[in-house]
């Protein structure tokens, strides 16, 4: 016998616990009697001597016996059982991705596959194990055991949607989860509808089950715009997958208003390209397509226009007219300026999403990103040397990283720089010898960004790459926009505001889903078409809200023909380890059994009273 928790053995610690009390409850037990006279002969106790004999009570054995059975089952015991000789270990492999959710032959493609997941679980013996796996855009185990009701409520869970089965990594995971003491098997249920997969060798044997015909269908494959001025660019790429030619309509829609509309004609498997310009104004375009088809899925898309994100810069700077000038041509900037001596009562401190302090530093860092130019060395956050320091003039500029990729600082005087010790959460990104000159890093939730050299002390603010080098660190210190439209199931991968501390996300239906709010927030959950309102707040209160596209269309999804099984090199069979053994837990008999004992005493002290 073995423990999985030995600490629950802690709890058999009652055991003399409970002899404790039932020795004090015996030695205080109360008697009448009708008179003390003939107590009076009988030998009297010596003082300090005491009763030591245990009451062996009925009562007294059932509390013993509930508290070991416990606190055993708190150990979590388990003994070794052998394997039947031919008990099996099933990877049941589910492709849950877009394709699957085609109507085929009057039901979808997922729920022929869910009934034939349904009927190999029936068909398990005692002692076989299952592990469920869906193959989505990313592969996850959902289930295992030997529970058949366990496994088909896990099943009943599963909804296709997704773009892209990850077969390949759900085969990689199967084989791992697989027990080698069992006969190994892995079943495959898919529509096939894959790109071509490379071959590969699976250690245990693999039955691919295929499910699905070849049923038409249409798909707006492609959506995308453009800013043209005052006006919209849109375009649009639809597919057709038919041995027979497709006319049809599509149409853009904003809201419930139709803008614009055309007749399509797409040869046999064929694609037709569209585009339109379109007046601005808008937030939301929907491309659809009468495709009158098994998916209508990915007869529409959508596009998300308006994706500006609106930035707030407090400028702290004596001489802040170069860097307002380089600030506000960055669209969707606002620029308010203070100065060092009014920045304690400046109300938009407390609102905006980037901070630049020009030779000034407060005693912490303010909510939001920050840009430090020229830091004093008198300041607590960093450690800066308080004498200026020469360039070298023959030195070569270092430098790295895609913000500064590109720029050239040919002719550029770094003047009045002091030393600055870079801080472990900071990395050097351009360097003059070994003097850095900007730094970039992250603490304690503050994107920072520090130029060591002073403005007014050089030529920069004069050159070319200045006003490219202020836009492209904004854009990097303040978090980016939603993207347009990204495909079901893709991975969204958001920058909150550094003030938000709640993430909420309303998808097409309305269901709302929260996350916590860290420097990168990753969803994986948007598998359903539609349009997404994503809120950062704090407090309750909405700080920003934006929009983003989920779209099922995609090549790979929308073609809805039977493709061939991969090229698996895999054994014919398993036989596994007969002679093996799997262990068998105890604690749920243990349990049952504490609560049989706990019954008879109950009725116990009922037929006492």
């Amino acid at each position: 016998m073995s423990f999985l928790l030995p600490l629950g053995l802690l709890a058999l610690l009652a055991l003399p616990i409970i002899v404790l009390l039932h020795l004090l409850r015996e030695r205080r037990q109360r008697v009448p009697v009708p008179s003390l006279l003939l107590w009076a002969n009988l030998p009297r106790r010596i003082d300090g001597e005491r009763s030591r004999r245990l009451p062996l009570t009925l009562l007294l054995l059932l509390h013993l016996l509930v508290a070991a059975l416990l606190g055993f089952a708190l150990g979590g015991p388990q003994i070794a059982g052998a394997l039947a000789p031919d008990a099996r270990h099933t990877a049941l492999i589910i492709d849950t991705s877009s394709s699957m959710a085609a109507t085929d032959g009057g039901a979808s493609r997922f729920e022929q596959a869910r009934q034939r997941a349904r009927t190999l679980i029936a068909a398990t013996s005692p002692g076989d194990r299952v592990t469920l796996i869906a193959a989505g855009p990313r592969a996850q185990i959902v289930a295992s055991g030997e529970d058949p009701f366990v496994l088909t409520a896990a099943l009943d869970t599963l909804q296709p949607g997704g773009v892209g089965a990850a077969i390949n990594e759900a085969l990689t995971l199967a084989e791992a989860a697989l027990d080698p003491q069992f006969s190994r098997r892995i079943v495959v249920v898919t529509d096939g509808a894959l790109p071509p997969q490379p071959a590969r060798d699976v250690a245990v044997p693999v039955e691919w089950v295929q499910i699905g015909s070849a049923v038409p269908n249409r798909a707006i494959i492609a959506f995308a715009s453009r800013p043209w001025g005052g006006r919209i660019q849109v375009y649009a790429r639809v597919a057709s997958y038919d041995t027979a030619p497709f006319n049809g309509t599509l149409r853009i829609v904003s809201g419930n208003q139709v803008l614009a509309e055309e007749q399509v004609t797409i040869a046999p498997d064929g694609e037709t390209e569209i585009s339109w310009t379109l007046p601005g104004g808008v937030e939301t375009l929907r491309a659809v397509i009468d495709g009158r088809d098994a998916l209508p899925q990915d007869d529409s898309a959508y596009l998300s226009v308006a994706q500006g994100r609106p930035i707030t810069v407090l400028l702290v700077s004596n001489q802040p007219a170069a860097l307002r000038r380089a600030l506000e041509v960055i669209p969707g900037v606002t620029v308010v300026a203070t100065t060092p001596a009014a920045y304690a009562t400046t109300p938009e401190r407390a609102i905006a999403d980037l901070t630049i302090f020009d030779g000034f530093l407060p005693d912490a860092w303010p909510q939001g990103s920050v840009l430090v130019i020229a830091p004093p060395p008198d300041s607590s956050l960093l450690r800066v040397a308080p004498d200026f320091q020469s360039l070298d003039a023959g030195a070569p500029l270092r430098q790295r990283g895609s913000t500064l990729e590109g720029l050239g600082f040919g002719g550029v005087v770094f003047n009045a720089v002091r030393r600055i010790e870079p801080p472990p959460w900071a990395e050097v990104l351009l360097a003059s010898g070994d003097l850095p000159l900007i730094l970039r890093g992250r603490t304690e939730g503050h994107e920072i960004a520090i130029w060591t050299f002073d403005l007014a002390g050089g030529n920069l603010t004069t050159r070319l790459a200045f006003p490219l080098l202020v836009a492209r660190t904004v854009r990097d210190l303040a978090p980016p926009p939603l993207p347009q439209t990204v495909r079901a199931g893709e991975m969204l991968m958001i920058r909150p505001d550094p003030r938000a501390t709640t993430l909420v996300i309303r998808s097409p239906d309305d269901r709302r889903i929260e996350a916590p709010v860290a420097s990168v927030v990753t969803l994986d959950t948007l598998i359903e078409p539609g349009f997404y309102t994503v809120e950062e707040q704090r407090g309750g209160a909405t700080v920003l809200a934006g929009i983003v596209g989920v779209n099922a269309g995609a090549a790979i999804e929308s073609n809805l023909r039977p493709q061939s099984a991969p090229p698996l090199r895999a054994p014919g069979n398993d036989p596994g380890s007969a002679s093996g053994q799997h262990m068998i837990d105890l604690w749920p008999w243990l349990a049952g059994a504490a609560l049989i004992v706990l019954a008879i005493e109950w009725v116990y002290v009922l037929r006492r009273r």
